[in-house]
């Protein structure tokens, strides 16, 4: 039997706090996966090495990380598995931290940082031979300096695996910066754009707000991206599937006042891939003029979120004042510009964090085959029409 997740959280607070001998205790314990406020991951691998050898943990784990795909939230793999390892102190110690972690991230207030464990699985084989399973963990710092990558066998003795080359033996990855985690900054950041005044409302709900906001309310007309495909990102291995976002721009008055929004891809995995997202890029009833720009970002564990999206929007800011007498077009491309000059220099010498622009695209036109500026990306889009109930 399941036991819900609210009464587990304070059932395994209870276990932990009696299994050790003092209060102390339970905060240096806790403290360990813990460091300088962010996620010490290689503590963290160690106490998954600890769960997973128990051959049911192992095989309910095996399970789900082969079936889901491309990662599969720690909170998840626990709840699952609540009655193989509920005395474990290791279960606990993860079960408090995930809660804590995600605790943080639905905040009302936007946190400063926010990580989110995941666990995903690298096997190069179809049959995965268990005794070869390596665990691992991205390194700090710019994957440009990474020299190896440190995994860890089942009895935690150190393997060092090449950075650039995946191994041929299956890898367990513990992951603090990815799909979970790219989800909640976009929810903070275009928050943060609304209350600068470059965002309507149509995103102020958790689900996206296809309501028509035309005078004539008959419907809604849109862009949508059909095909996707990108080329190599050159990411490492380590760091498994691609968070890509979409920035679009356009003009929203006849004052060249900006509008700006991030709109997550979260299908958007790999490289030399087809995908068929069928995913509303544009809403044309947001813009006064019927052209708008599409950028495409991969997520960097390196730049906070919040810093990012405040430099965007100072870059952007410092532009509105001189642009009010200029022509529109003139003007969105400027704004897009300005995009690209608030992201961090390290991006331009790391090619998978921007990863390509999509300039002038208008309304009610097809776009076939279309290749970005930077040729790394290729889009079919085209005009959608959703009418109104």
């Amino acid at each position: 039997m399941r036991i819900p997740r609210i009464l587990l959280k304070t059932l395994l607070v209870s276990l932990l706090i009696t299994s050790c001998n003092s209060s102390d205790e339970l905060v240096e314990n806790q403290a360990v996966l813990l460091e300088s406020n962010s996620v010490n991951k290689k503590e963290v691998t160690f106490e998954f090495i600890d769960l997973m050898k128990n051959k049911s943990f192992k095989s309910k784990t095996l399970n789900m990380l082969s079936r889901q795909k491309p990662s599969v939230k720690m909170s998840n793999i626990l709840d699952e598995t609540t009655g193989l390892s509920l005395k474990s102190e290791s279960f606990n110690r993860l079960s408090t931290l995930t809660n804590k972690l995600e605790e943080k991230a639905d905040s009302d207030n936007a946190p400063d940082k926010i990580e989110i464990l995941e666990v995903w699985l690298h096997n190069p084989k179809k049959d995965m031979n268990v005794d070869e399973l390596l665990f691992s963990y991205a390194p700090k710092g710019n994957e440009k300096d990474w020299k190896v990558i440190e995994a860890f066998t089942i009895n935690k003795e150190v393997v060092y695996l090449d950075p650039k080359e995946a191994p041929n033996r299956p890898v367990i990855v513990i992951e603090t910066n990815g799909f979970e985690t790219l989800k909640k900054e976009v929810k903070f950041m275009n928050r943060y754009l609304r209350e600068q005044g470059v965002q309507n409302n149509r995103f102020d709900t958790s689900k996206l707000d296809l309501k028509a906001t035309s005078s004539r309310n008959a419907g809604l007309q849109t862009t949508k991206l059909d095909k996707i495909r990108l080329n190599d990102d050159e990411e490492p291995w380590i760091s498994g599937a691609a968070e890509v976002y979409a920035i679009t721009s356009g003009i929203k008055d006849g004052n060249n006042k900006p509008e700006i929004k991030i709109i997550p891809m979260y299908y958007l995995d790999y490289e030399d891939k087809d995908y068929y997202p069928n995913q509303i890029l544009l809403f044309w009833d947001d813009y006064k003029y019927q052209a708008a720009n599409i950028q495409l970002f991969e997520k960097d564990d390196n730049v906070n979120y919040k810093s990012l999206v405040s430099t965007i929007v100072s870059g952007v800011f410092q532009i509105i004042g001189t642009v009010s007498t200029q022509p529109w077009v003139n003007v969105l491309g400027q704004v897009a510009g300005a995009i690209i000059q608030a992201m961090p220099d390290s991006w331009y010498t790391n090619n998978d964090d921007y990863v390509d622009s999509f300039y002038t695209i208008e309304k009610n036109k097809n776009y076939r085959n279309y290749y970005g500026a930077r040729g790394n990306a290729r889009v079919n889009l085209s005009p959608f029409f959703v009418a109104s109930n």
